[in-house]
């Protein structure tokens, strides 16, 4: 357990939707006027689907695999601190690749409005096989719902499927006046839809991204629920959901939740499925805890459950780690902890 599984170590999934996105960045002014100011502030910014861990260069900390190092010795750099860095890392960076080529399109002249309505394409780059286009309703005054789309680029109108989808209602000031970019609201990439493309990628399933922030100091929150994705190495099909929860000044909490085939080997092995759960907090001056655990699956006929604990300090240091699998192999005390007793996720 000390090697992450490779659906969090990798970032492709999401960062491939941004990738499809690109060709549409360099949309030409095909408005004749450009009416779509209105809307604009009608999709989220980077800001408001962010959540950060304090911490510092990660430089020889992780392996060639994206996987956390095994701590060796008290003091040293927290194993599960790293992991918990790790894969806020993956979700930010997607979100953000995703959410700034979104916000970009919507800076273009858009091809139309209509109404309550705004369209951006469809277009094609020259050497692409797929055709585009971006659509941004207004649902309310200050509640929007946006769809970017897909075709090949040879196929009609009636072809066209929604890869990204959501919907934003933007936050306002005390006077009514809305904040650019922040907010609540809700969107799905969906790979599978994205597989009927002439150009895609590997990746399959889906991911829906539940988010809230008002403001830059305002609380965030960040739920993504994984439906259908696939494990990178195995090839294994799986659910998998992130939840983080951060507010500046006061630090944050993070869990993670995964029923996949991880005992005695991982993958489709055709044993049963353990669930693996991680919950992580920490305080804004980076001292933190993770409790871990394992169970169900192979495990279930013994009735055992696996259990891992390990706390750091405002350095990143472990002070305490207990792992039930080694019971010997731990180190410091549990007093030593920012946080007590352990929490383990509920997810």
């Amino acid at each position: 357990m000390t090697r992450l599984p490779s659906t969090i170590r990798s970032s492709n999934k999401t960062l491939f939707i941004a990738a499809a996105l690109a060709p549409l960045i360099m949309l030409p002014g095909c408005g004749l006027k450009d009416d779509a100011d209105g809307f604009r502030g009608g999709v989220p910014r980077h800001e408001a689907v962010e959540v950060n861990v304090p911490g510092g260069a990660q430089t020889g900390s992780l392996t060639a695999e994206g996987g956390a190092r095994q701590s060796a010795l008290l003091g040293e750099k927290a194993e599960y601190y790293w992991l918990t860095r790790t894969v806020t890392g993956v979700i930010n960076t997607g979100t953000f690749a995703v959410l700034t080529l979104v916000k970009t399109i919507v800076n273009y002249p858009a091809t139309s409005v209509s109404g309550d309505t705004a369209v951006w394409g469809p277009h094609t780059e020259p050497l692409s096989p797929n055709t585009w286009r971006l659509t941004v309703t207004r649902l309310e005054p200050h509640k929007f719902q946006y769809a970017l789309d897909a075709k090949a680029k040879t196929a009609g109108d009636s072809t066209f499927k929604t890869i990204l989808a959501g919907t934003h209602t933007r936050a306002v000031t005390a006077g009514g006046l809305p904040i650019e970019g922040f907010g609540s609201g809700t969107f799905t990439a969906d790979w599978d839809a994205a597989q009927t493309l002439p150009e895609h990628g590997k990746e399959v399933g889906k991911a829906m991204f539940t988010y809230s922030r008002e403001s830059l100091s305002a609380k965030g929150t960040v739920d993504v629920v994984f439906t259908g994705i696939k494990e990178d190495k195995t090839g294994e099909l799986f659910d998998a959901v992130y939840k983080y929860a951060e507010t500046p000044g006061a630090g944050g909490d993070f869990q993670y939740a995964a029923t996949q085939d991880y005992l005695p080997d991982p993958g489709n092995t055709g044993t049963a499925k353990e669930k693996l759960t991680i919950r992580s907090r920490w305080q804004q001056t980076g001292a933190g805890r993770s409790d871990v655990k394992i169970s169900g699956g192979d495990l279930a006929a013994s009735g055992t459950v696996g259990t891992a604990n390990e706390c750091w300090d405002s350095n990143f240091g472990s002070v305490y780690k207990a792992q039930s699998w080694l019971p010997m192999g731990g180190w410091g005390t549990e007093a030593s902890c920012v946080f007590t007793p352990a929490e383990y996720s509920t997810l």
